[in-house]
């Protein structure tokens, strides 16, 4: 299986109602296995400027790391990577954050 994927609206850090729930079904999996790490990593588009976009980009994992230790899963087992620009792929694609599992 691949990476789970929040996608975010332009210029936001928001995670929204369907990024909720993937945060509750992962986080839920997560908290039966106290094993489990997961690697978030936040990506945005090459629109406007550069270090804002790497800004948001870092913000936006953050973001879902909070939500997901704000639904009961431990700060161990999250794991924020590097922020990138996504390459290729429509621009709304391109704003997102994608978990990761790591054994």
């Amino acid at each position: 299986a691949g990476p789970v994927k929040i996608l975010f609206e332009t210029g936001s850090k928001t995670v929204g109602a369907d990024g909720m729930k993937v945060i509750e079904n992962l986080s839920i999996m997560m908290k039966a296995n106290g094993t489990i790490k997961v690697n978030i990593s936040g990506y945005a588009d090459r629109s406007g400027n550069a270090d804002q976009n790497l800004e948001l980009a870092k913000e936006r994992a953050m973001a879902v790391r909070d939500a997901l230790k704000a639904a009961g899963v431990a700060d161990g087992q999250l794991v924020l990577a590097k922020p990138e620009f996504a390459i290729g792929g429509a621009e709304a694609d391109a704003r997102r954050v994608e978990m990761t599992l790591v054994q």
